[in-house]
């Protein structure tokens, strides 16, 4: 599709939805066309549309680019309830999502539970989706769907917890699932909102960091580390946690971030409760 194709698509799909634009969902930008039908970068990330300060959790343009389809799903404003297509396009061979989004107010929709119900149902299904039920992280689809093919998290690390299935083995399965909910509890703490946690399987965790400073991305796994290790669990006073942590920190978006991450959590398991990760050019 070349650009005037797109700008006359554009012109007409306006006549029909309350919104359409192009979004590089890699970088979250929304773009507009101008009256030349040339691209133009907004001031401001795709997300802000929704009200949100940070990247939807349930994204579905991400969700359609990693597969190169078109998707749909509601979206929601408080209680508004939104209609949006996400629709795979390539504008002179670069990659764009096409949004289409429609306001919904067919009170027919909503009659059988109420409009607020509905936006909870949705709402609630959407993070289901994703959220992994014991711990309260992310789960893999999570990163599978949302997070692969993303240009600015260049930071990722990799996370095993020590001696995990002595754990299980000495104290019980109960003692090993609270573990974990307590060894996520602190790492959420010692992260930023725009960072993402994810249940990777089993007891491996996987953190993918936003726009972190290579200086502030040690620092980061070190405090975690610090944190974990110094919990104190009231049901199990005699446990000590800890974490093997390996990390790795490079703007070359063509290095494959979750093999290098492993390769350094490898070196980490050997200690045991230590951090080592490696920048790359």
């Amino acid at each position: 599709m070349t650009k005037q194709e797109i700008n006359i698509l554009v012109r007409e799909l306006k006549k029909i939805f309350d919104i359409v634009r192009l979004v590089d969902v890699t970088i979250t930008t929304q773009y507009s066309l101008d009256k030349n039908g040339e691209l133009i970068e907004e001031p401001f990330r795709c997300f802000s549309v929704w009200n949100k300060n940070e990247r939807c959790e349930n994204c579905i343009s991400a969700k359609a680019f990693s597969k190169k389809t078109q998707m749909t799903k509601f979206e929601f404003i408080n209680h508004d309830v939104y209609h949006v297509i996400s629709k795979y396009v390539e504008i002179d061979g670069t990659p764009y999502m096409l949004e289409m989004v429609s306001k919904l107010s067919d009170e027919t929709l909503f009659s059988a539970y109420g409009q607020e119900q509905f936006v909870d149902t949705i709402s609630t299904y959407n993070r289901k989706l994703y959220v992994d039920s014991l711990t309260g992280a992310y789960n893999r689809r999570y990163f599978e769907d949302q997070l692969l093919g993303l240009k600015n998290e260049h930071a990722v690390a990799m996370m095993d917890v020590d001696n995990f299935k002595m754990i299980n083995d000495t104290y019980g399965h109960k003692a090993g699932d609270k573990a974990l909910k307590t060894i996520v509890n602190t790492i959420q703490k010692n992260m930023r909102n725009t960072d993402a946690l994810i249940r990777y399987g089993g007891d491996e965790f996987l953190i993918v960091f936003s726009d972190v400073a290579v200086d502030v991305f040690g620092c980061r796994l070190e405090s975690i580390r610090k944190a974990v290790h110094e919990i104190v669990m009231d049901e199990y006073p005699q446990l000590r946690l800890s974490l093997s942590i390996g990390g790795i920190y490079s703007i070359n978006e063509d290095i494959d971030f979750i093999n290098e991450a492993d390769k350094m959590l490898y070196d980490a398991k050997k200690s045991k409760n230590v951090v080592r990760y490696k920048t790359l050019n």
